[in-house]
């Protein structure tokens, strides 16, 4: 969990260009990070991508915090 974590935490960094220090497991996307519509599609573009994955809508909706993506993200 905390390689997947550590590249996540990386992607929103360089997406967001928010410092990894000012965010942790349970921080919410939208909420806690502020993010936009536009980076959070920009995010799991760049999730898609780095982990060779393809998240569903179910799955996309499930994610309110980083712990959500990285449980989704570790399940495939």
């Amino acid at each position: 969990m905390n390689e997947i974590y550590s590249r996540l935490a990386a992607i929103i960094e360089d997406v967001a260009d928010i410092p990894q220090d000012d965010f942790n497991e349970d921080s919410s996307l939208m909420m806690d990070l502020d993010l936009a519509s536009l980076e959070i599609m920009a995010i799991i573009a760049r999730i898609e991508k780095e982990f060779s994955i393809k998240f569903t809508e179910d799955e996309l909706l499930s994610v309110e915090t980083l712990r959500d993506a990285v449980e989704v993200i570790s399940a495939k």
